[in-house]
């Protein structure tokens, strides 16, 4: 019913004096079979630097935004635990 991929897919170099720079996102692909219906996330996961005597940094990108969302969802359900379990009590 569902197609589910998870990708990793570079950019374009771009071409920064001797360096070559590359970046790199997870692709999440969620379709339904049969449907044009489907979801496409993409997210940061990191920045290749390539020197000129073929030396390759990876530079992993923190995606504090995500972080932040998972961290006010952990504290969203910690709420309503501690909520739910105050009024049992009376």
């Amino acid at each position: 019913m569902l197609d589910i991929e998870n990708l990793v897919r570079s950019g374009e170099t771009q071409r920064m004096g001797d360096l070559e720079i590359t970046p790199q996102t997870n692709v999440l692909q969620i379709q339904l079979r049969g449907h044009h219906a489907g979801l496409i996330w993409n997210r940061p996961r990191a920045v290749i630097i390539k020197r000129p005597d073929g030396e390759e940094t990876i530079l992993p990108v923190r995606d504090l935004t995500r972080m932040i969302i998972w961290g006010m969802l952990a504290g969203g359900i910690l709420g309503a635990v501690l909520i739910g379990l105050t009024n049992r009590q009376k």
